[in-house]
């Protein structure tokens, strides 16, 4: 496994403090999904309820990380939103393939991904 796949997280949040921002490194394979569970319930609890996922260095994403996503806008529907911006060639063909552009929406910047989700 190279360093390019391994994964990783970083939290962020925008300006007002209001946005979690959660850029995700190289495979959202089943354990990657495992790790990265905990992490978003962690910022739920802490009462983000906007999230944007800056996909700009994910190289891949399986089934459990496409069903993290929607359970979690499932989770913040009306209170909320989640968006991705800066999806890599692979993970969007994967979006795609599986119909999460009809859930979440996808911006091609973050700074589009942010200001929409901020004003939803």
């Amino acid at each position: 496994m190279s360093s390019t796949t391994k994964f990783s997280s970083r939290f962020e949040t925008d300006e007002t403090g209001r946005v979690c921002i959660v850029l995700l490194t190289g495979s959202l394979d089943p354990l990657a999904s495992e790790e990265l569970d905990p992490q978003l319930k962690a910022q739920y609890a802490a009462g983000f309820r906007k999230f944007v996922f800056d996909l700009k260095d994910l190289a891949y994403v399986g089934s459990l990380g496409i069903r993290l996503l929607v359970g979690l806008s499932n989770q913040v529907k009306g209170e909320g939103g989640v968006a991705m911006c800066n999806l890599t060639s692979g993970v969007k063909i994967v979006v795609e393939l599986t119909k999460l552009d009809r859930v979440l929406r996808m911006f091609s910047n973050r700074a589009d991904a942010i200001g929409a989700i901020r004003d939803a």
